[in-house]
């Protein structure tokens, strides 16, 4: 059955079954039927069916979801937009993308916003993020001209967003044979809790427009599970949510557990959890070793792309139970259908296991070539992938190579240190220096620039040491809660040295 046939079952089953939570209110599924069919007719109406190209202004709330939702059952393609960026930049990114349509807030719908679509001939639809009701046309876009055929691509399922961790997001086309294998790859996993009456929602918090809301949410939808869900992720509504529903299973970025840990939660509260899967960053084996001792549940390190169309590597608990503490700071094995090797950067030769290279993947739900990526990498005698940083973030110290992560990982092993990320900055005498800005652990007041250098200087070799060291109450991050390198940039220029 295809996704097509699967979202539209699901919508048809149960009318008066729980779909989505937020802000403490269950919409039943009804509720998202209905306002599925009306966006459907509405796009029809106007001549956009399959294949078109329906920007999203992609909020977390209930009526983006019932949108995207919406392409998925229809074909349709749906082309993410960072919500997170000034009105100027939407307009901007808007006007460069050849839409057929768009959809957003009221808020959303600027001068700017309309002179864009009136530009490129996109209708307009205005929703509330609370609500499933309706999408309204927007009155100043109602005489647009008939679309055109490069409006419309019918292979095309989804635009995502890179995460924009190291700059700006980037526009990745996924496929509709990659987002149907992305949803069977899954198809074990939402097996067992379907067995339920009433299955427990998966809690949501990952931002609707990039890989991890799109591995999050289709895969939901597709087999029939409610959701709720959070605009963003915040501890205390986190756990609110938690408590109330019991999920067997959830994901987190590194950042949450350390949150967890640091507020000491009873270790009742976490209870229902089977396991824990870890994403969007690197987990340190000390947080990881810490969480489990604590808990008792299993910290499930996955790695995965917008490039790849989802997950390619990942821990499960058979593996967790065997090899748990001799691979720990691995990112595990190739999912089914993925290959690795690593190779050297100039020659592309593939490299001995053991030896730290540049990582590449054959993901066969993309196709049948090797994708480089720009990650440092080595496998281990059994396959195990281990993450070594960034080769196009390596910092050129007079000669040295410094790699980033390595120094903040050391950085994160002084126990008042919360999270600590290092950049390169330029330095007229050498080029470039590190510089590390780290956070606190929650409740730490005492930890200054100091005291963290003099552990650097006896954990770490000469050239390695941050030349500054910059302390935050809290790091800058981005929606799925990875450290800003973009932002931390921007701070940085704003200090004196």
């Amino acid at each position: 059955m295809t996704i097509h046939k699967k979202i539209q079952a699901v919508l048809a089953a149960d009318p008066d079954a729980n779909a989505i939570e937020f802000n403490g209110r269950w919409h039943r599924r009804r509720e998202l039927a209905a306002m599925v069919q009306s966006l459907d007719d509405t796009l029809s109406q106007s001549g956009l069916g399959r294949g078109a190209r329906v920007g999203l202004i992609a909020r977390n709330g209930p009526a983006q979801v019932a949108a995207y939702i919406t392409m998925l059952a229809t074909g349709r393609c749906a082309a993410m937009i960072h919500p997170a960026q000034s009105a100027e930049r939407i307009a901007a990114e808007v006007s460069q993308m050849n839409l057929a349509a768009l959809i957003g807030e009221a808020a959303d719908w600027t001068e700017g916003l309309l002179g864009a679509c009136r530009e490129t001939g996109a209708i307009g639809l205005s929703l509330v993020r609370e609500h499933l009701g309706t999408a309204n046309r927007v009155s100043a876009l109602s005489s647009m001209p008939a679309p055109t055929s490069a409006q419309f691509d019918p292979d095309i399922a989804l635009e995502l967003l890179s995460s924009g961790t190291t700059g700006a997001p980037k526009r990745i086309r996924i496929r509709w044979a990659t987002v149907e294998q992305a949803v069977q790859d899954t198809a074990a996993a939402y097996a067992s809790g379907l067995q339920h009456v009433q299955p427990p929602p998966g809690l949501m918090f990952h931002p609707l427009g990039n890989i991890a809301g799109f591995s999050f949410i289709t895969p939901l939808f597709a087999f029939g599970q409610p959701l709720a869900m959070l605009e963003k992720f915040s501890l205390d509504p986190w756990l609110d949510l938690v408590r109330r529903h019991r999920p067997v299973r959830t994901s987190l970025p590194p950042a949450a557990i350390r949150m967890i840990l640091d507020r000491n939660i009873p270790k009742d509260d976490l209870s229902s959890f089977s396991a824990i899967g870890v994403g969007a960053a690197a987990l340190d084996p000390e947080l990881q070793e810490e969480f489990e001792s604590r808990y008792g549940i299993p910290l499930l390190v996955g790695f995965g792309a917008t490039e790849f169309g989802g997950v390619v590597a990942n821990w499960t608990l058979d593996m967790h139970r065997q090899h748990g503490a001799a691979k720990r700071g691995s990112v595990g094995l190739p999912r089914p259908g993925v290959a690795f090797r690593v190779v050297d950067a100039d020659s592309g030769t593939e490299l001995p296991r053991g030896t730290i290279g540049i990582l590449e993947a054959k993901v066969d739900r993309i196709g049948p070539d090797w994708i480089r990526t720009t990650d440092l990498a080595t496998l281990d005698t059994d396959g195990f992938l281990y993450l070594k940083g960034r080769a196009d973030g390596a910092i050129n110290r007079g000669g040295f190579k410094v790699i980033p992560e390595a120094v903040a990982a050391v950085l994160r092993q002084h126990p008042k240190v919360g999270d600590a990320i290092v950049v390169g900055v330029p330095d007229k005498r050498l080029g470039a220096i590190p510089v590390a800005v780290f956070e606190p652990r929650e409740g730490v007041t005492d930890l200054g620039s100091a005291e963290l250098e003099a552990f650097a200087r006896q954990q770490l070799l000469a050239y390695q040491v941050p030349a500054r060291f910059l302390v935050l109450d809290r790091l800058p991050r981005n929606a799925s809660m990875k450290a800003s390198i973009p932002d931390i940039m921007a701070l940085l220029a704003g200090t004196t040295s």
